[in-house]
């Protein structure tokens, strides 16, 4: 979904803002500085459903690496039998009970 970005100058923020706010709820606005860009705005529903979204996509880069490192694993041979691990933790578990 590409979004336009309205372009206001500084001044504007003093003298305009209501209209930049409401400019801001439908599309980021970019603020220029003698004529070039130097800061955006967004509505904070934007900001926060952007943030939730970079959240998102870190947890999902967490498990796709845990994933590869799983495939490299097993690749390598570096895996257990189920059986025998379960006992190894199962022994590991009723030590920590004494």
């Amino acid at each position: 979904m590409t979004r336009t970005i309205s372009i206001r100058p500084s001044k504007d923020l003093r003298s305009n803002y209501s209209q930049i706010s409401n400019l801001a709820k439908q599309n980021p606005v970019a603020i220029t500085v003698n004529g070039k860009e130097d800061t955006v705005v967004l509505s904070h529903d934007d900001y926060v459903e952007q943030q939730n979204y970079i959240s998102e996509l870190e947890a999902k880069l967490a498990v796709y690496s845990h994933l590869a490192q799983a495939a490299d694993d097993v690749k390598l041979g570096r895996v257990y039998n189920a059986d025998e691990a379960f006992d190894g933790i199962l022994a590991e578990l009723d030590v920590l009970e004494l």
